[in-house]
Parts: structure tokens; sequence; C-alpha cells
């Protein structure tokens, strides 16, 4: 043999058609160590099936992984990234299923983008998913009307306190409060319109709210509290009328 003479041999790969991992994997081979037209390369990967499937059980983890760190309780706001992690699955398994690829051939050149463009999609949405679960679980809004509770008479009049107590549980930075002033004696007083109350955290004047009328919702700042809350509360009403007070809305947030 001369030293200027290189030879070849011919390779056989046994890959069981296009819908194999072999067939993907020497394609890739192919693009990486030896080289070629990368259009090629990702035109025969796109039309093979199983190279989604990572991606696919990739997805499923990650919406499994957002489930379960999913926050306890009613959180407010968390739909948006159940239809995020919805959405990342089914287009992930319309990938599986030779949708996105279908499409994609059909359109041409024009399309060529597609069907990675999915899949980087999906697995981006299904992240979201992970980190916006866990965002929640630490820092979003927790409705606690439930929980609430007033320490106080059956009817109330001018002057007169309550107490609300609700537990900073999980540990949000301020609390909103909303209360429903009634009256007591519906058929002999209408004294809603001129009621309103002041509310404060016990041992701090400066975190309050004055002159808050039925229904109407104030915040608080919390200041590092943990365990019970207490917002202590005066009645302010005419001469003579008879007061009911429920909680109408209490959330925790930050």
């Amino acid at each position: 043999m001369s030293a200027g003479r290189a030879h070849t041999r011919d390779v056989t790969v046994d890959v069981r058609g296009e819908g194999s991992a072999g067939f993907g994997y020497v394609h890739l081979l192919n693009l990486s160590l030896v080289g070629g037209d990368w259009r090629e390369v990702a035109g025969e990967v796109r039309r093979w099936s199983g190279w989604n499937w990572p991606q696919f059980l990739l997805v499923l983890l990650l919406d499994a992984v957002a489930l379960l760190t999913a926050p306890d309780g009613s959180v407010g706001g968390l739909g948006w990234l159940y239809a995020a992690m919805a959405a990342a699955l089914v287009l992930s398994f319309c990938r599986v299923a030779g949708l996105v690829g279908a499409l994609a051939d059909r359109a041409g050149k024009r399309m060529a983008y597609l069907p990675p463009t999915v899949s980087l999609g999906c697995v981006l949405l299904a992240v979201l998913g992970v980190v916006g679960m866990r965002y929640y679980a630490d820092h979003g809004e927790v409705d606690v009307t439930g929980r609430a509770r007033i320490v106080a008479g059956e009817s109330l009049t001018d002057g007169d306190r309550l107490t609300v107590t609700v537990r900073n549980d999980p540990a949000r930075g301020r609390l909103r409060l909303a209360l429903v002033l009634v009256d007591a004696l519906p058929g002999a007083q209408s004294c809603v319109p001129a009621s309103t109350y002041d509310a404060r955290l016990r041992g701090s004047g400066a975190r309050r709210a004055e002159g808050v009328r039925t229904e109407q919702a104030f915040s608080l700042p919390l200041g590092g509290i943990r365990g019970d809350i207490h917002v202590e509360v005066v009645l302010h009403t005419d001469t003579g009328c008879r007061m009911g007070v429920s909680v109408a809305e209490a959330a925790l947030h930050d």
C-alpha cells in the first residue's frame, strides 16, 4: 500500500427502519464526527418519532414535580401555571404522535424549525410550572378566610372592641382583611351606611387602618410576625345602633 493512498471500507449498520433509535444516533454521529449537511440530518431526526420520547418523559417528570410541590390550601393565581403545564404535556404528546412533524412536512421548508421549537417550548413550559409552583409556595397569596376567628359580643355598639385572629401560616409579609358590618336589628335600624371601624395590629400603633367601611379591604404589614396575628378593631357607629361583624376576606400575601 502506497503512502499517498487512502482506503475506505463500507460499514453497514442495521437500524431497523426510520423509527428506531439507531437511525437517529447514526445521523447525529454522522453530523458531529464525520461532518455533513446539518439540514439533511435535522430533516431525518425530525421524522424520527423515537427522538421525541426523551423530551416527552422529561415534560411528564417536570409536571409531576410541579404538582407535588404545589402549595397547600387555596392559593390565588395558579390557574395560568396549570394551563402552562397542561399545554406542555399536550404539545409534547403531539410531538411523540408525529402530528407536529406531519404538519412541518406538509408546510415544507417554511416550517422546518417547528418540531424542535415545539420540543423546546414544551420543556420550557414544564420548567415554568416547577419554578412557578415553588415561587407561589414561598410568596403566593393564601386565602385564610376560613381560618379567621372573631372574638366579640353578639352585638356591638359605638366604641366597642373586637379581635380578629389569623395564623400567619404559611408565613407572609402582609395581611389583607375585609369585615362585613350588619345591623343586629335589621327591622328596627339601618346603621350600616354610617358605620366604620379602625383596625390595628396588637402591640403596634403605627400599623393601622382608619375609617374602614363594610366589605372594604385594607392591608397591614406584619413586620415579621410569626404565629397568630391579632388585629384589634374599634367600631364607630351612631348612638343606639347595634351591629354584627363577620370576616368577608382574609388573605396572607407579600
